[in-house]
């Protein structure tokens, strides 16, 4: 390795790691859509703790702090700062609640290993969990770049850099357990193709990081775990042979994907995907007007050519947090556009089996919501939200960077500067807007951060500081790895990885 490329490994996870700590910063504890839910559950996965979450005598409802017995005092009025919640924060009451993990309805896993760090000081709780998931997903993607084949790399790193503006970065570094589906769904499949790939000793780092990322996302949500076995099923699929080393490796996956099934069975999050969820009655409001919900026919066929708008939340087009912190339009315009132009360019080089696993994830991203919502009578806009689908969106490019025998994704210097300027900018601007919404609420204006400032946290930097290093930092880390990236030249493909024709 030249020195360049060593200042760069050792740069990059830096730099990965400071753009992620500023989305940890950027919003109060409750920021995230439920986490209210998600507070109590965590508080609440190592039973009964004096102070913390204690027994009501209901087996279907928690004691717990008012900061998290129900939805934030800010969500859903934009123009309320986080202030509102700080009597909540240092009150020693606590409340009644039933909106918790209390009979099994989401995998255990992401609760019980965040409760680890839930302690009275309820703040400082969350951003410890906010860094720790943050330090997770540097850490296990950065093992993967290195370990992974080189003809692999790009797509690892463009399968996330190109989709987690804004959504990604705003609910990774969190304590919604969607972080870790975003997180492991991806690495997932990933690993488990670079292991089947790599003949070196280095596939069992690969197989270590495969079996930890099945686990967080199926820990995390029922969902996750389904993705994680279609991934499974999809890179078996793509490097299916009749040999013995093909049924030896084809091992790790078994193993992993029914560990994956049994956490998946044992919650009862998946019931909601199959039978739906209920039924809202009601049109999504716009304009402060709602329609009535058409029904049989009309509702899924409506469904049908609505919902890639769930796959435009991703990027932008849907409010984050409760859906109360509305986004400039260029930057779900300018996420959509990265998107397009960046996985198109894999469809330069396709064999029939890339082509079909492509084909699969494109109908799972149709057909999972339309099914979902129609079952439950909803139209799209209600119930399933872009942060269930992110994940399979991230399969979905990473199937279309795949490189092809000793083709490797080569991007074109005119579209690199613009991926970078374009993410760059709609980054920065993402975070200044969710910054903006909750230190003053968005009825403030002005240029800086720090004027007028009614809710910050204690001993962090200034928002306008938060904001500048993450921007820097996000900008840095793409010019680092976008405008340097150059194809892999062929005999140090032919060194790393088994020659592969199918």
């Amino acid at each position: 390795m030249t020195r360049r490329a060593l200042i760069a490994a050792v740069l990059a996870p830096l730099l990965a790691l400071t753009a992620l700590a500023a989305w940890a910063f950027a919003s109060p504890v409750g920021a995230t859509p439920d986490e209210d839910f998600h507070l109590t559950s965590i508080w609440c996965a190592a039973g009964d703790r004096t102070g913390l979450c204690e027994e009501s005598g209901d087996p279907t409802t928690r004691l717990v702090s008012p900061a998290f017995a129900e939805p934030p005092c800010f969500a859903y009025v934009s123009s309320q700062s986080a202030v509102c919640q700080l009597d909540d924060l240092s009150s020693t009451a606590l409340l009644e609640t039933d909106r918790g993990n209390f009979v099994g309805a989401y995998p255990p896993i992401f609760y019980g290993t965040m409760s680890v760090f839930a302690t009275d000081d309820i703040a400082a709780s969350v951003l410890v969990m906010r860094l720790v998931n943050a330090l997770l997903f540097v850490g296990l993607m950065t093992v993967l770049v290195v370990l992974m084949p080189a003809r692999h790399r790009p797509m690892v790193v463009l399968a996330y850099l190109v989709t987690l503006v804004p959504l990604g970065l705003f609910l990774v570094p969190s304590v919604n357990p969607s972080g870790w589906a975003i997180v492991g769904v991806g690495i997932s499949w990933m690993s488990l193709l670079g292991f089947i790939d790599r003949p070196d000793r280095a596939r069992w780092g690969l197989a270590a990081v495969f079996a930890v990322s099945s686990l967080m996302a199926a820990g995390a949500r029922a969902d996750a775990g389904v993705f994680v076995l279609l991934g499974v099923a999809a890179v078996l699929f793509l490097r299916f042979e009749r040999s013995r080393r093909f049924a030896v490796d084809a091992i790790v996956p078994v193993v992993v994907a029914f560990v994956s099934i049994a956490i998946v069975v044992s919650s009862a999050q998946l019931s909601s995907g199959v039978g739906g969820f209920g039924g809202s009655g009601s049109a999504p409001v716009v304009d402060g007007e709602s329609a009535p919900v058409p029904t049989g026919l009309g509702l899924l066929l409506t469904n049908i050519v609505n919902v890639p708008s769930i796959w435009a939340g991703v990027f932008g087009s849907w409010n984050l947090g409760w859906f109360d912190t509305r986004l400039p339009a260029v930057v779900g315009l300018a996420g959509i556009g990265v998107f397009v132009a960046v996985a198109t360019l894999g469809f330069a080089r396709m064999t029939w089996r890339k082509a079909l696993v492509f084909a699969g994830a494109a109908s799972a991203l149709w057909f999972i919501p339309v099914y979902t919502l129609t079952r439950g009578g909803d139209p799209v806009g209600l119930e399933v939200q872009p942060r269930y689908l992110l994940p399979l969106i991230i399969m979905l490019v990473g199937f279309a960077l795949l490189a092809v025998g000793q083709w490797v994704v080569a991007i074109p210097l005119a579209l690199r500067v613009t991926v970078v300027l374009a993410s760059a900018a709609t980054q920065s601007l993402a975070l200044y807007v969710n910054l903006r919404r909750y230190v003053t609420g968005d009825d403030v204006t002005g240029i800086s951060l720090d004027a007028n400032l009614e809710w910050w946290w204690t001993a962090v930097p200034s928002p306008m500081v938060v904001w500048v290093l993450g921007s820097l930092a996000w900008a840095g880390l793409l010019t680092l790895v976008v405008l340097r990236r150059q194809p892999v030249a062929a005999p140090e493909l032919q060194s790393q990885a088994i020659p592969i024709t199918r």
